[in-house]
């Protein structure tokens, strides 16, 4: 009679197995497999058996793990299927160790399985085991928007209405707030159906009072109502009506829905914690909370986080699908918020150095809540403990922190100021969320514009696309949308952004490519992608001759940002006073001269053409790059230049003229010509030649001339004179240059006649003296061996050490220890 092996026999043989396998497969080297089949034929039969036998295998154990879930095992055919496949592979053995880990809990007694009659129970707030990290975040669950009475539409093109079905609390009846009206895009809309509630409300008087902080019931000895039903709707409902304040906050889910699901709401009193679940199918009945939500005399405390714009902007706003929490309020249940405190506003003014609810929460209460349950898949039913804790903690604490916060806007407020009273600051802010509008997300696939548009996106960031991939890039965004929108999942759940532009990039055309690029195990996207394949090869073909993207790419700008730079535009605007101020100031400007009152006639005939040159058209400025002469009172006076001709052209300026009319008359310069800057010329001078004075310019480089840089470019002009000057002046300056080179060559030759005599004086005087000994090399001192007094200057300096450079060498080596004797590596041929 046989018996079945235990675990640890079955165990020792898998591992005896794996360690012989692992070392036969050791023996040859990955490398040297190409090398072994092009030698001998039967081994790449061989490898080619085993590689047929192990993807088999692999397929089983795939299809084995796979067996009785959703997930769907990948497709091994040969080694390139186990590269695009990886993921899926990923997957299944990611799925494979949580259903593992699950049972292990279950036979340890960590948790225990419900019994079949109480697994169809209604949800409640306890969680029947422990989830793994990554089971907070991904779920893989039916679509609870499917049972809804109202099922959610993402192709819908004309604009959101609110689905008020009454109005509590109203100024403006319901009948005359859903009306349209036409934006600043011209496009059309519902207005805010609580417009002019909002704006006209006043808030209540005790949020003006500085009062001790109500202490908070304990956290660990109370516990939050769960509210799944219309009865406890209703109960939860009259105890919200008797109090004056309540915290408010929302839970939402955006992974698998296109425009995202409001999965949790949770609602506290002083007394009191409610957790709702808004995943109900009857959940537009919850509009019954207007009732308090619309009362301005409750205050409705919270923590929003979104675009703000101004009070006076905010009727404009719309909010295309934005991660705010009034916003989807009214997407999805209806709901509306009047006399709202927003507890972000108020950390902003009072300068906390963060404004997240978690730090509020740690200021306030020392309590420390665990945000990895931020990103968690609140669509989870039941809801797990912790999960459940975290949701109540954030509207537990909140009416203590929103005592604090006040007390202190009211401690800080300056009324002598503008804009001093900080607690009204925070409530114009939070009247401006409030009228914030939802609208849908319209998509326009040829420019690229909408929330989730491509236009945008490239706008955020921007990237270099030739014809070709921008062509591919618009393709690939529109059906992703499209395919969105029909499955009704996120469309970073399809592809992410940065997959996005990669295909883009690559351009494949193969399906084993795309998916390799995509890295996203969506089955829409495995099912699509021989058909995502095609529309990137036609994308590809047709965007040869396509638009750039920097022809359709356009900064976009929301309508609080054209209102602000309206504004700015507004400001650019002169006054009339500045345009007259600017008028005048142009008339005074005086004209240009047709003679130059400092150059005279000496440019006459030449003005016209510089000011036509390249130099002057492309700067206002004129380039001064031109012969300077002496600048004497002769200059003036001898161009006839009087008051009569200067006032036909500009004001008189006596001062100007005064200046240079009185001048003593000056010495005359050697040279006439100013070199601003010599061409082709070198910078270095030796010493010799700036003792002596500058060198004289070449004959052949007399003529004045003149260099300017325009961008880059180089300009010369040459100014014309008069033939007979310069022939009057080429002898002297001739005859100067000559003497100039026969006192330097003097100079240098009675230099070398004096430095001949002193070496000749000295030579008599050693001949003169006792005869010369001869050097004793036997009895010299040593160089090499020198003591340091030896080496001393008499100044006392450190004299030459021969050996000072040898201490400044790199270490040699380190001594190699030998090995002992015995076997280290063995090879094996």
């Amino acid at each position: 009679m046989t018996t079945e092996p235990g675990f640890k026999e079955l165990q020792g043989k898998i591992s005896s197995a794996l360690v012989k396998t692992t070392r036969t497969a050791g023996q040859i080297a990955s490398d040297d497999l190409a090398f072994h089949r092009s030698i001998n034929p039967e081994v790449d039969r061989l490898l080619d058996e085993q590689n047929k036998r192990l993807l088999a295998l692999a397929r089983e154990l795939n299809k084995s793990a796979t067996a009785g879930t959703s997930t769907s095992p990948p497709q091994l055919t040969n080694l390139e299927s186990v590269e695009d496949g990886w993921r899926g592979i990923v997957d299944v053995v990611d799925s494979l160790l949580e259903r593992a880990d699950a049972c292990l809990d279950e036979f340890t007694g960590v948790i225990k399985k419900l019994a079949p009659s109480r697994q169809d129970e209604p949800s409640t707030a306890n969680a029947t085991r422990p989830l793994s990290k990554r089971e907070y975040r991904f779920q893989n669950l039916p679509k609870p928007q499917r049972l809804f009475n109202i099922v959610p539409k993402n192709d819908e093109t004309t604009p959101f209405k609110p689905l008020l079905q009454s109005k509590p609390n109203a100024a403006v009846s319901l009948q005359d707030s859903l009306v349209t009206a036409t934006g600043l895009d011209g496009s059309t809309h519902y207005k805010h159906p609580y417009e002019t509630e909002i704006a006209q409300s006043t808030y209540p008087d005790l949020a003006f009072v500085q009062s001790d902080p109500i202490p908070y019931l304990p956290f660990e000895s109370t516990t939050a109502t769960w509210v799944d039903t219309p009865e406890a709707v209703q109960d939860m409902l009259q105890h919200l009506k008797a109090a004056k304040e309540i915290a408010v906050d929302l839970e939402h889910h955006d992974l698998h829905s296109y425009v995202g699901l409001v999965s949790l709401m949770q609602i506290s009193t002083r007394e009191k914690d409610w957790i709702v679940d808004t995943l109900v199918p009857w959940r537009e009945d919850l509009q019954v909370l207007n009732e308090v939500f619309t009362d301005p005399g409750i205050i409705k405390v919270s923590y929003i986080l979104c675009f703000t714009p101004r009070l006076s902007d905010a009727v404009e706003q719309v909010l295309h699908g934005s991660k705010c929490d009034i916003v989807w309020l009214q997407r999805d249940l209806g709901l509306y918020v009047v006399s709202l405190f927003d507890t972000y506003h108020a950390s902003m003014l009072l300068g906390y150095p963060r404004h997240g609810l978690a730090h509020l929460l740690q200021r306030f209460t020392d309590y420390v809540s665990d945000k990895r349950y931020q990103m968690a898949d609140w669509r989870m039913r039941p809801l797990p403990q912790q999960m459940f804790d975290y949701a109540r903690s954030d509207t537990h604490f909140l009416l203590f922190i929103y005592d604090s916060m006040r007390n202190e806007l009211l401690g800080k407020s300056d009324m002598t100021v503008a804009n001093g009273n900080l607690i009204n600051n925070v409530h114009d802010s939070s009247k401006a969320e409030a009228l914030q509008r939802y609208e849908r997300n319209f998509y326009d696939p040829g420019a690229g514009y909408g929330a989730n548009g491509w236009n945008s996106l490239l706008n955020s960031t921007p990237g270099t696309f030739t014809r070709e991939q921008f062509a591919v890039y618009r393709a690939v965004h529109q059906w992703r949308d499209a395919v969105a929108r029909t499955e009704d999942e996120s469309i970073n759940h399809i592809l992410s952004n940065q997959a996005l532009a990669t295909i883009a990039r690559e351009m494949p055309t193969a399906p084993s490519a795309l998916l390799r690029h995509a890295r996203s195990s969506h089955r829409v996207l495995k099912n699509s992608a021989s058909s995502l394949s095609n529309i990137i090869a036609k994308a590809r073909m047709e965007g040869a001759n396509g638009p750039n993207v920097w022809d359709l790419v356009k900064p976009q700008r929301s309508h609080a940002q054209k209102s602000l730079a309206a504004a700015d535009l507004a400001k650019d605007i002169p006054t009339p006073n500045e345009r007259a101020e600017q008028e005048s100031m142009t008339k005074i400007a005086p004209a240009r001269l047709d003679k130059s009152r400092f150059w005279g006639e000496m440019l006459q005939g030449t003005w016209q053409s510089i000011s036509d040159s390249k130099i002057l058209r492309r700067s206002d400025e004129p380039c001064l790059a031109l012969p300077l002469p002496p600048l004497t009172a002769e200059v003036f006076e001898s161009q006839g230049l009087n008051e009569s001709s200067i006032s036909a052209h500009e004001p008189n300026d006596p001062g100007t003229r005064a200046e240079h009319r009185f001048i003593k008359k000056r010495k005359d310069y050697d040279e006439d010509i100013f070199v601003i800057k010599q061409l082709d010329g070198s910078k270095k001078r030796k010493l010799n030649e700036m003792q002596s004075g500058p060198e004289p310019i070449p004959a052949e480089d007399q003529s004045p001339r003149a260099r300017c840089t325009v961008d880059g470019e180089m300009e010369r002009f040459e100014i014309p004179q008069d033939d007979a000057e310069d022939k009057q002046a080429a002898p002297e300056q001739r005859k100067r240059r000559q003497e100039r080179k026969a006192q330097k060559k003097a100079l240098k030759e009675q230099k070398r006649q004096d430095e001949l005599q002193q070496n000749n004086g000295e030579g008599s005087a050693r001949m003169d003296g006792r005869k010369t000994e001869a050097f004793d090399y036997e009895n010299a001192p040593s160089v090499l061996h020198a003591q340091k007094e030896m080496g001393r200057q008499k100044g006392g300096g450190k004299g030459f050490d021969p050996y000072a450079k040898s201490l400044n060498a790199p270490k040699g080596m380190r001594k190699v220890q030998k090995e002992g004797p015995g076997r280290s590596m063995t090879y094996q041929s």
